[in-house]
């Protein structure tokens, strides 16, 4: 990889999943116990809207600055909760979220590659997942056709991508679940190739 990728941390990753993801809903609790709730202003439980605490983020860079400036006592060992005001999301685990809507269930994780390589590299998943090239297979997903739609976006500031997978029909949505699987593994082994990548080219 020629061009390296920042490496978010968690203050960031969480930043960009509740300002770019829909709904999303972000609980902050210190350890003296006090909370903040980040979130769409029609949730009577959010305090903070996921644009202002954006940009707190960017202007602190870590959680004890943030504190500061929102008035908490905030520290690193502070227990970042995401959550959400209108619709039931879970952690799957990897930092795949499972958010099911009203029409159907879609799949978010963040990483920290561009989103060019992100999109090259969920290309490359039919293949993988069919276990063949795919030569006779229009869709690229096998004999089973299944068809997602990919939403990628890029936040330069906070040095993550946001990607979002949805099934393109109902019956697609546990197929979805695990092409979306397969994308946080793919971009997990690019991540730690570019890492390996940059301590090699390090100053001994």
């Amino acid at each position: 990889m020629n061009s390296p990728a920042p490496m978010a941390g968690a203050l960031q990753i969480a930043a960009a999943l509740v300002f770019h993801l829909p709904g999303a809903r972000l609980e902050l609790t210190s350890p003296d116990g006090h909370r903040c709730s980040v979130g769409p202003m029609t949730d009577p439980r959010c305090t903070l809207h996921p644009a202002e605490f954006r940009e707190l983020v960017l202007a602190s860079g870590n959680c004890e600055l943030l504190g500061t400036l929102m008035g908490l006592a905030l520290a690193e060992e502070t227990t970042m909760t995401l959550t959400s005001s209108v619709v039931d999301m879970s952690h799957l685990g990897a930092g795949l979220y499972r958010v099911a809507g009203c029409e159907f269930t879609s799949y978010a994780f963040t990483t920290p590659l561009p989103a060019g390589l992100v999109d090259r590299l969920m290309v490359t998943l039919p293949d993988a997942l069919s276990g063949e090239p795919g030569r006779d297979d229009p869709d690229g997903y096998g004999d089973e056709g299944v068809t997602v739609c990919v939403s990628l976006v890029r936040d330069d500031g906070l040095g993550v991508t946001l990607v979002v997978i949805s099934p393109g029909r109902v019956d697609d949505s546990t197929r979805c679940e695990a092409i979306a699987r397969a994308a946080v593994s793919a971009c997990l082994v690019a991540e730690m190739e570019h890492f390996s990548a940059l301590m090699n080219e390090a100053p001994s």
